[in-house]
């Protein structure tokens, strides 16, 4: 990352917070999956509001996260688009049963009609408001070292170059933080749990929890949790 861009952070004395595709996308994914909360989306709200602000939060985006991102954004929006109208199916089919029992009523859902474009919205300012961590000339033979070791996100039998690209992305960067004397809470926020946190889903593994502590990084499983660690 530049060092402009470093002593810039470490001057405005900000919290971080680092985030990896997952979450930037759960911005916008399918609003009728089980896993979508509403305080999560809230707390995202008021991190962006802290963002946008230009004080209060540092958002990081990643060089390689704003690659997938781009890659992924018009997939996720549809997939919430089709989910919806499967919905608005449903509860159709649903109001026609009752009404052959008597029921005069329906269920109107016409307040969903621009819920994805909203949530697209609010997913691209969230992009446009974080600073890029730019991705060192070292970081690709970092990251295919942690490949090969398996070291948290990757796994034996598993493509995780793109994460560890990622992940080795933030080390670089909050290590370059610190060591410009940047003292405030500085968080990775990944909803990816399964590779992080896999015995308890909010706790690190214990070899990436190591890297962390080196730090002073904390890991947040969803922006809610982050919301609370960065103390705002």
């Amino acid at each position: 990352m530049a060092g402009t861009a470093i002593a810039r952070i470490s001057a405005l004395g900000a919290p971080v917070l680092c985030f990896d595709t997952c979450t930037a996308l759960d911005l916008m994914r399918d609003p009728t999956r089980d896993a979508v909360r509403a305080h999560e989306r809230q707390a995202a709200l008021a991190l962006l509001a802290a963002a946008e602000g230009g004080t209060d939060l540092v958002l990081l985006i990643a060089d390689q996260v704003a690659f997938e991102f781009r890659e992924n954004v018009t997939t996720v929006e549809e997939e919430a688009i089709q989910a919806l109208s499967r919905l608005k199916a449903q509860v159709r089919r649903i109001d026609a049963v009752a009404a052959a029992y008597g029921s005069s009523g329906h269920a109107n859902l016409d307040h969903l009609d621009d819920h994805v474009m909203r949530a697209r919205t609010v997913a691209n300012r969230w992009i446009a408001a974080a600073t890029p961590a730019q991705q060192g000339s070292d970081i690709a033979s970092r990251a295919f070292l942690r490949l090969n070791q398996a070291r948290t996100p990757a796994k034996k039998g598993k493509d995780s170059m793109k994460d560890c690209v990622v992940i080795e992305t933030y080390l670089d960067t909050v290590a370059q933080l610190r060591a410009a004397a940047l003292a405030s809470k500085i968080v990775f926020a990944s909803s990816n749990t399964k590779d992080y946190a896999g015995a308890t889903g909010t706790t690190l593994n214990a070899d990436i929890a190591s890297e962390f502590s080196a730090l002073n990084l904390d890991y947040a499983p969803n922006l809610a949790a982050g919301k609370h660690q960065l103390g705002l």
